[in-house]
């Protein structure tokens, strides 16, 4: 047998696959339109260019309890020969070719005894790529429990209840963004080749808009408590701890050459990468977005805005975000520069 390709994301800190055939469009999540008298694994539906597009929350598909949702979220479309459907997934990482070798079906799984079949009418088996275990999901069940569960149709606007709100724990800035991206949705566009597009994380610093390559971001997450570590210079934020791992975190403003800020803050969070054997994190001031940034939209850095060595050197280029210029980070080069790595001997 041939291998198969899988949409690799990540949802609830456990990794998924879904068949690439099956994913019709991937976007960031815009505010959905709740609706009464559905059972709980589908939230509501967005208008998808003219279309009422249902959306089902993973959470309480596998009985998990409902999370908030958040800006970095995605929207995944996927479709069968008669139905369309909307999965939540917090994020999505790469398409890849998995061998067929690495795959252990839903037979032999149950063949080595496991207690838990009862979820495989979602999950087709496991697979192992790299140090991940993936669960992949079968994107035709799925669309037919979708359609078993939700006695509506999707063209029938009676049930939709204006009075439920969309992620009632949003802050007035993060509903705005949720409801633009609900009102771009709307607007009849081409389908766009997405094959050539660059994506990246957007971040805020001294509120400044910079990104970096969503390819070395492995999470992001809040600042609760952090450890200085002694003797180290000004960029060495201090260290975390991250479900059992000790992290470094780096403050890369000194190398953009921007002032360090008090550490007082409270929106204070970070964002965990991984280049070659590496597995730190920077901190930020927050993490606006996640988007798909087209090569020919990145322009050369304006002298105005850049005018020292180390500007030049780490910075790829500029882009338009909100109206206003992002910086786009090389993040591979900051962190081996040479004032950014602390010496295991002295």
């Amino acid at each position: 047998m041939k291998d198969k390709s899988y949409l690799i994301f990540l949802h609830n800190n456990c990794f998924y696959g879904i068949e690439t055939l099956s994913v019709r469009e991937i976007f960031l999540l815009p505010e959905v339109t709740m609706i009464t008298e559905i059972p709980d694994p589908i939230i509501g539906v967005i208008n998808f260019r003219g279309n009422l597009l249902p959306v089902m929350d993973l959470n309480l598909r596998f009985g998990y309890q409902q999370q908030k949702y958040y800006l970095t979220d995605n929207l995944v479309v996927i479709e069968s020969q008669e139905f369309t459907m909307g999965i939540i997934v917090n994020q999505v990482y790469e398409v890849k070719q998995i061998p067929t070798t690495e795959i252990y079906s839903q037979e032999e799984l149950s063949d080595r005894g496991s207690n838990r079949n009862y979820q495989f009418h979602l999950a087709t088996g496991l697979a192992k790529l790299e140090e991940k275990i993936i669960t992949l999901l079968s994107s035709n069940n799925l669309i037919r429990y979708m359609k078993e569960v939700a006695e509506f149709s999707v063209n029938n606007q009676d049930n939709i209840d204006a009075l439920l709100k969309f992620c009632p724990n949003a802050t007035p800035k993060e509903r705005a963004i949720f409801q633009e991206r609900a009102k771009n949705l709307r607007l009849e566009i081409q389908s766009q080749d997405f094959s050539n597009l660059i994506p990246l994380a957007v971040i805020g610093l001294n509120e400044e808009y910079f990104a970096i390559n969503l390819g070395v971001v492995q999470e992001f997450t809040y600042i609760h408590k952090y450890t200085p570590i002694p003797c180290t210079p000004e960029h060495i934020f201090g260290n975390i701890n991250l479900r059992g791992e000790i992290v470094t975190l780096l403050d890369i403003r000194g190398v953009l050459n921007m002032p360090i800020l008090s550490t007082t803050s409270t929106n204070n969070q970070a964002l965990i990468f991984k280049v070659d054997d590496l597995i730190a994190g920077i901190r930020v001031d927050e993490v606006l977005d996640i988007m798909y940034l087209n090569p020919l939209d990145i322009k050369s850095i304006p002298s105005a805005i850049n005018n020292s060595k180390a500007d030049n050197e780490y910075l790829l280029g500029t882009a338009i975000y909100r109206e206003k210029m992002m910086s786009i980070i090389d993040l591979q080069k900051i962190i081996t520069y040479k004032g950014l790595i602390v010496e295991e001997e002295v």
